[in-house]
């Protein structure tokens, strides 16, 4: 290890811990600060920049959990100091703190919201992939539609809720008032995906879910209009399902396909 980086090293131990070395010859004191003050404006500094991009990445969270959403992300910042040199990444683990951290785990709507935000960020920042059109898949032979096997864009999310979650995202996108907490009578589905430059989010009717997870998992299209038969009658099914690919289309939600 480098001069250098023996140091850089040193400053970053001095940083996270709560105590001040006996010695830190690179930290010096003058007329001015002692070295714990003057060590103190780089604790400081470390912790607010950790949280300003918290706040960048949860807003959601922030509407939900309000005036102590400040106390929310102190704690989260002292308990997992950054493990990675992009800071981007730092809000990976909130969700999963609030999860066993108390007094947050008391309220599970918050590491839920947590996920419905951390996923709406990632999806913004994942790689530009094609989208098919309708007119592409109309070439498709009526012979092969049973084997057809639909290839989903790599930046959707499906998230379970039990709460309005989406609720509250969608107030803090449009600065609307904060809503009233409320658990679903069952757990839904929130969809969760970019198109272009823009991340868009919506809850997923039941049907909707058996047979968009069909199509995730990979099964052939027969499989998914035989989900949707669950639901439907058998003259309705189909269209159902012709509709619903439509609007995946129209989404953006399909880059491609294949046959088994």
């Amino acid at each position: 290890m480098s001069s250098l980086q023996a140091l850089q090293q040193q400053l970053l131990q001095a940083v996270l811990s709560e105590r001040t070395p006996a010695t830190l010859p690179l930290v010096r004191a003058d007329g001015i600060a002692d070295t714990g003050s003057r060590l103190e404006v780089y604790r400081h500094g470390y912790r607010v920049r950790l949280r300003d991009a918290l706040k960048q990445e949860f807003p959601g969270l922030h509407h939900m959990a309000g005036a102590q959403f400040e106390r929310l992300l102190d704690k989260y910042v002292a308990a997992h100091p950054s493990e990675h040199y992009n800071i981007r990444w730092y809000g990976a683990g909130l969700a999963a703190f609030l999860d066993y951290a108390r007094p947050w785990r008391d309220r599970p709507a918050l590491a839920e919201m947590a996920r419905v935000d951390w996923a709406i960020s990632i999806a913004f920042d994942a790689a530009d992939e094609p989208s098919a059109n309708i007119a592409e898949l109309s070439a498709v032979a009526p012979e092969a539609w049973p084997g057809l096997q639909l290839s989903l864009q790599q930046n959707l999310h499906v998230l379970d809720c039990r709460f309005n979650t989406a609720a509250f995202r969608r107030a803090a996108d449009q600065g609307g008032k904060r809503p009233r907490l409320r658990r679903l009578q069952q757990p839904r589905q929130l969809l969760v995906w970019r198109k272009d430059s823009s991340v868009h989010y919506r809850q997923l009717e039941v049907d909707e879910w058996q047979a968009l997870g069909a199509a995730i998992r990979g099964e052939p299209f027969a499989a998914l209009c035989a989900q949707l038969a669950a639901y439907h009658a058998q003259a309705s099914a189909l269209p159902r399902m012709v509709a619903l690919l439509q609007g995946w289309l129209e989404a953006g939600l399909i880059r491609g396909w294949s046959f088994a």
